[in-house]
């Protein structure tokens, strides 16, 4: 069947329309913010006593691991997100240490000090790799608190689906940050002015977010690049030492392993996972996250109520994308709500 050429005529004309905003807004930033405000507050990693280690995935592949805390604390296990790495919670790290806590972190593969291995990425790896993880570091009889932003929310639905056994096992509650389990393009365009897009050209749209994601653009420390990550992964609330340690993040990646993983993101489906997470399981979203936007949350708590497994919904007020950089004090404190079992405000902001 042919398509119309006023839908083409339309998709078009709504890509140079959103393509126009975003590069506007982008621009605008770069062009009026200083290179380092005065007074700028950086955030720096956790600097507390730690362990590196290696853990080996089910192909071969070595992953590094790093773990803070008391050798006897309750266990809890922080899974970062697409171009990040092992140092994407450090005030998580440091807030759950200071309450007793052993902490697990980890490169996801091709991140940071881990190998990308010798077979395609998937979403099986990602599943393979926090089996491998928990394995070494959750004993046999114990429990954890599973923590995942970004690409490691998707980690953890990804392993329930293929280790359902594990599930409770290994986890006493899983919380699901700033993610998404199907459709991640027509998502995030329905954040942008391109939210008309999916509805006139949705193959087109499949097309162009998988071409973006995928793209190996090799990162490049300038204004217009921090404006681009602070525009997209964070925003306007964002502090200056949020975008930069991001940035600075986003750096190590190598544009190859970015690509790669990228263009899974674009048409990964984990719903099945997300179906058999069979304990208390919490989603939390920013309100202004452009890339996994307040409705991709909205989709995972629907489906975890049918479930009868999620234990809260909270949007944060003030903040993008990179929730545990841009309101620590706020993710903290739902973390908290749930290790002691209180209540916590859901839903969305007024």
């Amino acid at each position: 069947m042919k398509i119309s050429s006023k839908l083409v005529v339309g998709a078009l004309g709504a890509l140079g329309a959103g393509a126009a905003a975003v590069a506007a807004g982008a621009t605008a930033y770069a062009l009026s913010s200083p290179t380092e405000p005065a007074n700028a507050k950086l955030i720096e990693d956790y600097d507390g006593p730690r362990e590196d280690g290696t853990v080996v995935s089910g192909d071969g592949t070595r992953l590094h691991t790093r773990v803070w805390g008391p050798a006897d604390g309750p266990l809890a296990v922080l899974i970062h997100g697409w171009t990040c790495n092992v140092a994407n919670f450090p005030r998580q790290v440091e807030h759950l240490v200071a309450r007793g806590y052993r902490v697990i972190g980890y490169d996801q593969r091709g991140h940071g000090e881990s190998e990308a291995g010798a077979f395609a990425f998937s979403t099986g790896v990602l599943a393979d790799d926090l089996h491998a993880v928990l394995d070494a570091h959750v004993p046999d009889g114990k429990q954890a608190l599973l923590v995942g932003h970004s690409m490691g929310a998707i980690t953890i639905m990804a392993w329930a689906g293929k280790y359902t056994d594990e599930v409770a096992a290994k986890a006493h509650h899983v919380v699901l940050s700033s993610t998404y389990a199907r459709d991640a393009v027509p998502g995030f365009a329905g954040a942008t002015p391109l939210a008309a897009l999916p509805r006139i050209a949705p193959r087109f749209t499949e097309k162009l977010g998988d071409a973006v994601l995928g793209a190996p653009v090799k990162f490049r420390r300038n204004r217009l690049h921090t404006a681009v990550i602070r525009y997209t992964a964070l925003c306007g609330y964002a502090s200056y030492g949020a975008v930069t340690y991001t940035e600075d993040m986003v750096a190590t990646c190598p544009p190859d392993v970015r690509g790669e993983w990228g263009h899974v993101l674009a048409g990964l489906d984990v719903t099945d996972g997300l179906r058999k997470l069979n304990v208390p399981t919490s989603v939390v979203v920013g309100q202004y996250d452009h890339l996994t936007p307040p409705s991709d949350a909205d989709v995972i708590a629907g489906e975890l109520r049918v479930s009868g497994h999620l234990d809260r919904f909270a949007v944060i007020r003030d903040s993008g994308h990179m929730l545990p950089l841009e309101q620590p004090e706020k993710l903290n404190a739902l973390l908290d709500s749930i290790l002691d079992g209180r209540p916590v405000a859901s839903g969305a902001p007024e």
